[in-house]
This record gives structure tokens, sequence and C-alpha cells, in this order.
């Protein structure tokens, strides 16, 4: 069981697409959320010829104004509840928090610390930042360029992922298309 969080419009559908190799997860453009309801994605992932069946919860996301699809305390009560459900039955592998590179923001550690208190050290954590295709001279840069500040914050995780979850056409630059494949 592997649950994505964040806040809205941070990537989180289309990192289920990145990761299913599909477009199954609805996406948007808008600052609007498009997910109003947590949606349950299965996939099988190969690692050294094992198959390995993954359950990717797609949760509605975080700080949202109360006129939003999905208002903040609805989102954040609906995502406390998950979590308790999930490590009462089956079990929580993994929570991937997921965050937008190109937005600074004060909701970081506060969604952080909000969800990392319900499953302590039981479960590992790790942030995957999006929206990074424009970043230079590679996506990594922004994890060089946080990482020190993410630590003030007393946030801790398990790993990072710097990624770009844009869909791409024929029409899209190599490097972009690059990009999206080191993804």
């Amino acid at each position: 069981n592997i649950v994505i969080f964040g806040e809205t419009g941070a990537g989180k559908s289309s990192l289920v697409n990145l990761i299913t190799g599909t477009q199954s997860a609805p996406t948007s453009s808008d600052a609007m959320g498009c997910t109003t309801k947590t949606n349950v994605y299965e996939h099988d992932v190969v690692i050294q010829s094992k198959t390995l069946k993954v359950k990717l919860f797609d949760t509605a996301g975080l700080d949202e104004g109360s006129e939003g699809t999905v208002p903040n305390k609805e989102a954040q009560k609906v995502l406390k509840k998950l979590l308790q459900t999930l490590m009462e039955q089956d079990g929580i592998h993994l929570l991937v928090y997921c965050v937008q590179g190109t937005r600074e923001s004060m909701a970081l550690r506060r969604n952080y610390m909000s969800f990392y208190s319900k499953v302590k050290e039981k479960v590992p954590v790790v942030i995957v930042i999006t929206r990074l295709e424009n970043q230079n001279p590679d996506m990594e840069q922004w994890w060089r360029k946080n990482e020190q500040s993410i630590s003030n914050l007393n946030m801790t995780f398990a790993g990072h992922a710097c990624v770009t979850t844009v869909t791409i056409d024929e029409n899209d630059s190599d490097r972009l298309k690059q990009r999206r494949e080191q993804s």
C-alpha cells in the first residue's frame, strides 16, 4: 500500500500515471483539484524478475480553500482516516509526499508533521518533487539547493525523487522527452 499525498495541484495523479505508465488517473492543469476522493490504482512492479503487486492510493489535495473541490479540513480528515484504516488493516508500506518544485510553500512542514505524526517511525516517507522540467542544470538541482532547508525544518525522508510528470507528445523538445524518461 503506497499512499500519495500533498497539496492540491502538486501532481499526485500525474505521478500515479508516471508510475503506472498509463493515463488512468484523471489530471487537470487547473488550480482547483480534480481528485475529489481517494482513488486506488493497482499496478504490478517487476523487481529482479519478481512481480510485486502494489496499490497506489491517490488522495485529494491538501490546502485547497473552503471554496475548493475538497476543502482542506475535509481532505485532511479523509486522509487521516485512510492512514488509520490502512495501519489497522493491511498496513502502509510507503508514504509519498508529493510537492511542486516550482512553489514556495509554507504548508510543506505543516502537512509533513500532520501526517508523519500518524505513522511515526513505522512507515518510510519519501518526497517526490514535481514540475521540474525547467530546472537547470538538471532536475536533481532542486534537491541540492533545498535539502538543507528541509533538514532545518526537521523533516526527514527515506528517499527523494526529482521528476517531471508532464505528459509528452511528439512535438515536445528532446530535452523534455529525456527528462520525462529520467523520471
